[in-house]
């Protein structure tokens, strides 16, 4: 892997120690079709077009701010135009943060961003419906709000959200795919799920339904006091155990290099997807 390069102009630092940080790459894919909301940026379709065997890098310490959204949304592999689809919910979602401010509590908040999901669904739905060349694409969402002191996660599909406090990594999301299903029924246990052929298909996604169908996301409200909040598409889950990426993720205090560490470890695979990973750190 090359050393990580970054779009100049859209980082800024405080002692050179980012609070916040995510980090993009192609994997061994010939399309990027990962997409991100980062301090109200995320990538234009030249910015997807440019990347190739380099890294897309970004990262700020944000001010004391009220309102602050992250969100990771990954083209479904193997759906024609998955990198559109991935665009849309990320330019949607920044058009709609300044809207965040008006709410007084996380619930209204978490209430108003369900209604931009469902909105962004028709809009991918009609333009997959319309467009044979669009037909079929969707995308996966995973997103952090906070409101003050009050935090959400919403999450459709497979990409995560983890929690690291007190040393120990929590998968806040649950997937949703066929392989969860599963599990959840007690069909396949975690080591004969490998094996199962099925196991990455998608039961929710942006693109979902027809229009007019109201998709939702799964909200999770985590008590946030400390530590760590990773946010990753399935380009790292899918090559990093949950205990690589809490061994990781102990051992480096500084969440850049945590993200490094994190991005060479996946793309290393000889099959390496796209990946894509936003680190918060909450430490006071």
């Amino acid at each position: 892997m090359n050393e990580l390069n970054s779009f100049q102009g859209l980082k800024t630092y405080m002692n050179d120690k980012p609070s916040a940080l995510c980090i993009t790459h192609i994997g061994k894919r010939l399309v990027h079709e990962d997409n991100f909301l980062f301090n109200c940026h995320y990538l234009t379709p030249n910015e997807q077009k440019k990347i190739t065997d380099s890294n897309c890098h970004f990262w700020y310490s944000a001010k004391s701010t009220r309102v602050r959204l992250f969100a990771i949304s990954d083209g479904m592999g193997g759906h024609k135009a998955g990198e559109i689809a991935s665009r849309i919910c990320v330019e949607n979602l920044a058009a709609a943060e300044t809207i965040l401010h008006r709410y007084n509590s996380i619930k209204e908040a978490v209430a108003y961003l369900q209604t931009v999901i469902a909105n962004i669904n028709d809009v991918v739905c009609d333009l997959s419906h319309k467009n044979d060349e669009l037909n079929g694409m969707g995308a996966t969402l995973v997103l952090f709000v906070t409101l003050g002191v009050d935090c959400a996660i919403l999450n459709i599909g497979d990409s995560r959200a983890y929690q690291l406090i007190n040393r120990e990594l929590i998968q806040i999301t649950k997937d949703h795919t066929e392989g969860q299903r599963m599990l959840d029924l007690g069909l396949l246990t975690r080591k004969e799920l490998s094996d199962f052929p099925d196991r990455k298909n998608l039961s929710r996604y942006i693109g979902y339904g027809q229009h007019g169908y109201i998709l939702q996301a799964d909200e999770y409200y985590p008590v946030i006091e400390d530590g760590l909040i990773l946010l990753c598409s399935d380009g790292i889950t899918d090559f990093v155990t949950n205990e690589q990426i809490q061994e990781i993720l102990r051992s480096e205090s500084n969440i850049e290099m945590a993200g490094k560490r994190l991005i060479d470890k996946a793309v290393a695979a000889p099959n390496a997807d796209n990946t894509t990973l936003i680190l918060i750190s909450l430490r006071r």
